[in-house]
């Protein structure tokens, strides 16, 4: 009971707690307002507040006063008590005294501050605050009392009077500095009311208040905390966090536990500093008001969001249901399996609860999957009795532990089972078992081997038949295997018996390797086998088929002729068979589908060049980890190579980063390094297995600064001494990287072609598979045969029926496409262009001049796809119109017209397919795209793909670069030696051997093998003994081969071994001997006629190719009846009147050369005339030879190309071939032939091509680095009109030569012959001089043999 029981009631307006308080503090003071000990001020509605007071007395003091005037810090209160709480509003009175009073005195003057009682207990409290207090008012002569009684702080100080015995100004000017020092008192400190009771037990509870500048006074129900304002703010910000808040919230128990665990992990997630606390269908919430609050909304959510649904079920389900304990089991199951809990409820059907649709969808799918209701038909003919007694008798069992299946009879007669689907089906399983036992049946055994099945009596007799008494068959269809038919019990027993005895049956087969076997056994033999069956009590059973397998000793052909059946006497007979496919790909390394990315660095610097850091672009931080992981643990010298796994964001499996130096010229370091990092690579790719790895062009670039020239002839010998190596192992592709987009990938491209194109062969013979590249020709075959074929090219080499030439009719001289073909054209073409008056989108057709073809189309794209789409239609029609059956089209506006090649591209070809119709008949059969630019190519080629999808398409190697290399006199290889590099298939005797135990069966077979191998001989002919032998002879030993039913295997040496049957290999012999013979002298002859006389074939390259001895000696005899073999392996008929050669899938040209004694003529060479030892040949525009000399040239000369001759001078060719002889002795890197230009007058020309250069001519240009020839790296040096002085009609002259440069060194203007290489040896001298051993762009040889004048080229 409440001990204030005396009340008393004013009026006031909005007043704060403190300023109850200081009301409250009032009324406790019987000096001030005559009461006494009293509770807290209360609000009791509106601004009326009452106040009880413990004693009677104490009330009626208060009383005994009308009014009580007080002072607060909104300003002075009048308060009206009365007992009553309905009060009248009394007039307000004014202020009748402030806070501050200031009064004087004789001595000086004083000031009385009213301030909170709290800041002056505080003062007192805190010695630091009162020092500082007094410290302040000292400084301006004055002294401080504190009254507490009177909550006021009395302020005194000295201050002089004036003349007239007044204070005067002094006075003001000292209450200023007082009221100064007393406002920063206040503002300072702070007096914080803390009235929660919770707060104010925790502020009371909580050390970190008890400090020296921190004071806390309590009173009765509440608490004042003093000290610094941010301080006590921050103090008191912490305290209000910190008051927790409870709340139960009452939730029914069965909903409680479907929301708890979301509820409870939703709550600590978001609401940490909550408590939960889980009663009787109850939760309490405690923690701050604002997160309990929350929590309660939160909880009340959840609740909304529970979910019903009803389950239909038989009344037998749910009272199994009900009977069983399964509604405590699913919902314990489905708390541990689902995510959201789910609640079971039966009624009239299951009811299903939970937060989760999908929870209730599977807690539904999960109750009608377990549980089952079946009724079971019992048979009228069985023991009613003994099913009920099995049935039960099951029943029991299967509900030991817990209710798991319940059943009852009915009428049918037939069995309910209701319970768990399992147990269910176990019963129902039982009770059919029990009824099916009678009936009669049949299984099946799935036997092992087919050969089982037609022996199958045999292996009865051979294991013991048992107590069987059911009827077997074995079959072969649907699979090996044996029927058992008859009651089900007797063939569950012999099912049981035949597997288990089958199982001990053991089968194996023996192959017996060689010709003759079944023949043997199958007559004389046969005896010997059956004596092998009885005494090792097995079955042998022969294949009927014989087996054709591959020869582990690769047998080989007899015949000459390369055969199209799959006999054991196939020839491939292509020496590249086995060697790796070279591919030149235009992109980025990080792209390549490869095993293996090979990439330079420097210093084991992962991103020191642009490869690196492409790499480490697309990979990311896996490469770099990868990378310092194995870094970390190898030390490097230049040219090794560190081994890194692909990371799966690029398509490899190792990359090889191959420590390179900056380019110290070509006898350097840096080049020796580079080579050995190469090699290293290949070498790696074989020894680990890879298929495939793709190479950029190491070298050229800001960091390694090789010369383009030097990198690509490092790289691309690398891959030549490396297609040459014994074994390429599994390394099947090897790709070189070009990336386009650069000023130099274009001339890079055709550098690294022409590499590889000199080094494809090798003394004739080929060393890779095929060399393909990115700008292969595309060739889509359209509708009616319509061929569209997408070139990279140069138009001015086309001999197409009409050729299209793009411009605008007005610039005719500008350097283009244009102008290329009117300076072929001549000046008649061009001044009939020039007259002619086109309107936009028409063609203008004109003659075709010198051009070769039947006529010119001129065309103005005008710089719009659109009309570009037209003109394709228009110029198809034109075709048509004349009867022109193919023409060649350039990339219309693509160039110096500015549109975007896929622009182009995409108008071209929707041109080409709207005038290209699938019904058209007749008309135009090839259409040419020719491309001279790689971007525009490829926007080309991929547009095509896009257009055409559906046209067949072909990609065919584009022309390779041909610069034939003189090849000496001797004698190749003889086409028998070809057939041994052939490999071929043998005879093997396949036999099936069947016994009760392994021990048995090895017996067996042992012996069955030594009869066949004692049956057997064998005899081996020599490689020198083949080689002898021609066609018709090898046809006639193929032939008694295959009737003897003989073996022949190859060894390692080229001998050949024939196996088989005695008097087989007998018979062989005798009719070798007798072949062999008559051959010895044919080979004589052959290799005196390949001595005197070439025949040759023009390959697919363009190349004139060597045909070996026996094609030669064929085409020479006029054996033109029978067909030859080329090089290759391929096989030709040929026509000698037209001097044609036929394959299976093309037709070429043949050539034959006849040589001097003393002079063999290069392969690319015409026939001259009987004591001719000079002839100009004139280039076909159409020939790769033609096309391979121009590219070269234009490369880095935009002029166009009149006219190509190629010079043959035997005598200077063969002083030539003698220099280089001479050279390559005496070098390690042999003559180090290059092909380089010499500018010329028709005057100088005309000497050059009868004596050669002459270097006593030295000096009518330039002798800056020696009296010698000059010879320049690019054509457009040479090009200068200083060394190519145009003829009156502007046309230019200039050599491309053959040039032995060997070893050279820095030219000086002062030789005449070049330095000495050592100093020892003065004698020994360099073979050449350059302008800069850094990349040299011009070689100067003083001997006048180590040049050839090979071509002479007239441009303008």
């Amino acid at each position: 009971m409440d001990e204030h029981q005396h009340p008393l009631y004013f009026e006031a307006r909005g007043l704060t707690d403190r300023e109850q308080v200081k009301i409250w503090r009032y009324f406790q003071k019987r000096r001030d307002s005559g009461g006494g000990e009293c509770a807290m001020i209360e609000n009791i509605g509106g601004d009326i507040y009452k106040v009880c007071f413990k004693e009677k007395e104490a009330q009626e003091r208060v009383l005994q006063r009308k009014f009580h005037t007080l002072s607060l810090p909104g300003g002075e209160h009048r308060l009206t008590v009365s007992r009553s709480s309905t009060l009248q509003t009394p007039d307000q009175p004014s202020a009748s005294q402030s806070q501050v009073s200031r009064k004087a005195s004789t001595k000086g003057l004083e000031k009385i501050f009213k301030l909170e009682v709290y800041l002056l207990y505080y003062l007192r409290d805190n010695p630091k605050a009162s020092k500082l207090l007094d410290k302040q008012l000292s400084s301006i002569g004055c002294t401080v009392e504190l009254d507490f009684d009177e909550e006021e702080a009395v302020v005194r100080g000295d201050v002089e009077k004036g003349p007239a015995g007044g204070f005067g100004g002094a006075a003001e000017k000292w209450e200023e500095q007082v009221d100064g020092v007393i406002i920063s008192l206040t503002e300072s400190y702070l007096c914080y009311h803390v009235f929660d009771p919770k707060q104010v037990k925790m502020l009371l509870q909580d050390r970190s208040f008890a400090i020296d500048y921190l004071k806390v006074y309590t009173e009765r129900g509440f608490a004042v905390v003093v000290g610094d304002t941010e301080v006590v703010k921050e103090k008191i910000k912490d305290l209000e966090k910190s008051v927790p808040t409870r709340k139960e919230l009452p939730v029914e128990e069965k909903l409680l536990k479907l929301v708890e665990e979301e509820f409870i992990r939703g709550t600590h997630t978001h609401y940490p500093e909550v408590k939960i606390t889980r009663g009787s269908a109850v939760i309490i919430l405690e923690g701050p008001d604002k997160e309990v609050q929350s929590g309660a909304a939160k909880l009340d959510e959840l609740l909304k969001k529970i979910k019903e649904k009803r389950v239909e079920l038989s009344s037998s389900v749910l009272t199994f249901i009900k009977t069983s304990g399964a509604i405590s089991k699913y919902q314990a199951r489905f708390r541990q399996s689902l995510r959201n809990p789910v609640s079971l409820e039966v009624g009239s059907d299951l009811v299903l609860c939970s937060l989760s649709s999908d929870a209730l969808n599977e807690a539904e799918a999960a109750v009608l999957r377990d549980l089952h209701e079946t009724t079971v038909p019992l048979q009228v003919a069985s023991d009613q009795d003994k099913v009920k007694e099995i049935l039960i008798k099951s029943k029991n069992e299967e509900n030991q532990g817990e209710l798991r299946v319940d059943l009852c009879f009915i009428q049918g007669p037939k069995v309910r089972l209701v319970g768990y689907t399992e147990t269910v089906n176990k019963l129902v399983k039982v009770l059919q078992d029990y009824q099916m036992n009678q009936a009669t049946t049949q299984e099946v055994i799935n036997l092992p081997h087919p050969e089982m099945v037609d022996c199958f009596d045999q292996i009865l007799s051979l294991i013991g038949k048992g107590n069987i008494k059911v009827t077997l068959k074995a079959l072969h269809f649907p699979n090996p295997c044996v029927t058992m038919s008859g009651p089900r019990f007797l063939v569950q027993e012999a099912k049981e018996f035949l597997t288990s005895t089958l199982a001990s049956v053991v089968l194996d087969t023996l192959v017996l390797d060689g010709p003759g076997a079944q023949q043997y056994f199958q007559k004389e033999g046969k005896v010997s086998k059956e004596l092998v069956e009885s005494s090792c009590q097995v079955l042998i059973k022969e294949k009927q088929d014989v087996q054709r397998a591959q020869s582990t000793s690769s047998p080989v052909s007899l015949t000459l002729r390369p055969s199209i059946s799959r006999s054991r006497f196939n020839n491939v007979g292509n020496v590249a068979v086995n060697k790796a496919s070279l591919k030149i790909t235009l992109g980025g390394l990080e792209d390549e589908q490869v095993h293996v990315l090979v990439v330079p660095m420097v210093n084991k610097n992962m991103t020191s060049t642009e490869i690196g850091k492409s790499l480490l672009r697309k990979a990311g931080s896996t490469l770099t980890a990868k990378f310092e992981s194995v870094a970390a643990k190898s030390i490097l010298v230049p040219g090794d190579v560190l081994q890194v796994d692909g990371p799966p964001s690029l398509g490899c499996s190792k990359i090889f980063f191959i420590e390179c130096l900056p380019w110290d010229t070509v006898r350097g370091k840096s080049v020796q390094a580079l080579r050995c990092g190469l090699k290293r690579c290949l070498d790696l790719c074989v020894q680990l297995g890879f298929h495939s790895v793709a190479f950029p062009v190491i070298g050229p670039g800001i960091v390694l600064k090789f010369p383009p020239r030097d990198a690509i002839e490092v790289l691309t010998e690398n891959i030549r001494l490396f297609g040459l190596s014994a074994s390429t192992g599994s390394l099947g592709t090897i790709h070189v990287v070009i990336k386009p987009g650069y000023p130099d990938s274009e001339e890079c491209y055709h550098e690294v072609y022409k590499h590889l194109s000199l080094k494809m062969n090798h003394g004739g013979q080929a060393i890779f598979r095929s060399l393909t590249s990115d700008l292969d020709d595309i060739t889509m075959t359209m509708g009616m045969g319509v061929k569209l074929q997408v070139v990279f090219g140069d138009i001015t080499n086309e001999t197409t029926d009409v050729v299209v030439n793009t411009t605008d009719f007005i610039n005719f001289d500008n350097d283009g496409v244009c102008k290329d073909i009117l300076n072929i054209a001549g000046r008649e073409v061009e001044a009939e262009l020039k007259a002619a008056k086109v309107n936009r989108g028409e063609v203008f057709v004109s003659q075709s001049g010198q051009f070769p073809c039947k006529a010119i189309f001129h065309v103005c794209g005008e710089k719009d796809a659109g009309v570009i789409e037209t003109l394709m239609v228009s110029i198809i029609d034109l075709c048509e119109t004349y009867g022109f059956d193919s023409v060649a089209i350039p990339a219309i506006c693509a160039g110096s017209g500015g549109l975007d090649p896929g622009v182009v591209a995409g108008a071209i070809l929707r041109g080409i397919r709207t005038a290209t119709p699938p019904f058209l008949v007749g008309g135009i059969t090839d259409i040419r795209l020719i491309l001279i630019k790689i971007d525009v190519f490829l926007a080309f080629k991929e547009e095509a793909m896009q257009v055409f999808p559906t046209a067949v398409t072909n990609t065919a190697s584009a022309p390779q670069v041909y610069y034939e290399q003189p090849q000496p006199l001797t004698a190749s290889m003889s086409l028998n030696l070809n057939i041994l590099n052939t490999s071929s298939t043998r005879q093997q005797s396949v036999y099936t051997v069947i016994g009760l135990c392994r021990e048995d069966i090895d017996k067996a077979m042992a012996k069955l093998k030594d009869l066949y191998q004692s049956q057997c001989s064998t005899h081996t002919f020599r490689k020198g003994e083949l080689e002898v032998l021609i066609d018709e002879e090898m046809t006639e030993l193929q032939q008694l081969v295959d009737t003897l039913d003989l073996c022949v295997e190859k060894d390692t040496s080229g001998n050949l071994t024939v196996n088989g049957l005695k008097d087989g290999v007998m018979h062989m012999r005798n009719a070798f001997q007798h072949s062999s013979l008559r051959s010895e002298m044919r080979c004589r002859e052959e290799e005196d006629l390949y001595n005197r006389v070439s025949w040759c074939i023009l390959g697919p390259t363009g190349q004139w190719e060597r045909l070996p001895k026996a094609a030669n000696h064929i085409l020479e005899k006029q054996h033109t009846a029978r067909e030859i073999v080329d090089r290759q392996g391929i096989s030709w008929t040929v026509d000698l009147q037209r001097m044609q050669a036929t394959s299976q899938v093309t037709a070429t040209q043949l050539k034959r050369l006849e040589h001097l004694p003393d002079f063999t003529f290069p392969l690319n060479w015409d026939n001259m005339v009987a004591g001719g030892t000079l002839k100009l040949v004139a280039l076909l525009h159409s020939s790769a030879e033609y096309r391979t000399v121009k590219e070269a040239f234009k490369r880095t000369v935009n002029k166009t190309v009149m006219k190509i001759e190629r010079v043959q001078n035997i005598h200077l060719r063969r002083a030539y071939e003698v220099m280089k002889k001479q050279i390559s002795d005496k070098n390690a890197c042999g003559a180090n032939e290059k092909f380089l230009y010499h500018g010329t007058t028709q005057e100088n020309s005309d000497s050059i091509i009868q004596s050669g250069f002459n270097r006593s001519f030295a000096g009518q240009n330039a002798t800056a680095y020696g009296y010698g020839t000059y010879f320049a790296v690019n054509a457009n040096y040479s090009a200068d009109p200083r060394y190519s002085r145009p003829a009156s009609d502007g046309s230019q002259l200039m050599f491309m030569a053959r040039v032995l440069t060997g070893i050279h060194t820095q030219g000086h203007s002062s030789m005449k012959v070049p330095p000495a290489r050592n100093s020892q040896q003065p004698h020994d001298r360099y073979d050449s001089t350059v302008d800069r051993m850094d990349n040299p762009s011009m070689y100067i040889v003083f001997h006048d043999s180590q040049a050839y004048p090979e071509y002479l080229i007239t441009f303008k």
